[in-house]
């Protein structure tokens, strides 16, 4: 039997990267999709709602390195992969996905990934893929993917033009926000990406521009496409 694998699967600002990677889990046989960064803004979010982040707060504030797996454990959040995907639970309570998926959160998570102990995340992100791919092949969306998890069968990278994410993004928020709040955010999030190093691509990353694809589903078929090996 062939050992489990990892794909992993990074790219610009609202590229799509999560509806793809719930496309994939339907085109890949025995396949799981976990969600960096849905659990990231999870962890935003609690620190946000909890007074026990108070000091965590303060930390961050005056530019300081803070221990995220402690936190993580601190604000009780953990993460389970139900029906395929990932879920979270603060608490005990499980929290809707479209609760943790605002523009606070996201603008959150790119402000302040810069300011946590990023050896002791990546080993808690490798600790939870592993588990995962004793029985699984794990779909996996994060930042930094080649430092977290390098073992894997490949590192996808999604671009889209400016233009195409400003309005897949505009479509997700169904009006929630302008067209210019959504290009202004999405602009800030693309400098703090930058400047903090992400959006790196490596000798075997392969580039997948969908700004042409008209949802979700074909966006993944041209992934697949572009993928050199066999992963069924």
């Amino acid at each position: 039997m062939a050992e489990n694998f990892v794909i992993g699967i990074e790219g610009d600002v609202s590229s799509g990267k999560t509806s793809v990677c719930k496309e994939l889990i339907k085109m890949i046989p025995n396949s799981i999709f976990a969600d960096a960064g849905l659990i990231a803004r999870a962890v935003v979010m609690g620190v946000k709602k909890s007074p026990l982040a108070i000091p965590t707060l303060i930390k961050m504030l005056f530019g300081k390195n803070v221990e995220p797996v402690d936190l993580i454990k601190k604000l009780k959040i953990k993460f389970e992969i139900e029906n395929r995907h990932t879920v979270v639970y603060i608490k005990g309570q499980r929290i809707n996905e479209n609760e943790i998926q605002t523009e606070k959160n996201s603008t959150g998570v790119s402000k302040y990934t810069n300011k946590v102990n990023t050896d002791s995340l990546y080993k808690f992100a490798r600790s939870i893929i592993d588990k995962y791919r004793e029985k699984y092949n794990v779909i996996v969306s994060a930042r930094d993917l080649i430092k977290i998890y390098p073992d894997m069968k490949v590192h996808i990278f999604i671009t889209a033009s400016l233009e195409e994410r400003v309005n897949r993004r505009f479509k997700q928020f169904k009006g929630k926000y302008t067209r210019q709040q959504i290009r202004d955010t999405i602009l800030k999030r693309d400098r703090m990406h930058e400047k903090a190093g992400y959006n790196e691509k490596y000798e075997n990353t392969i580039i997948v521009d969908v700004t042409d694809c008209k949802s979700a589903k074909e966006s993944a078929e041209k992934i697949l496409e572009n993928i050199k090996v066999d992963v069924f």
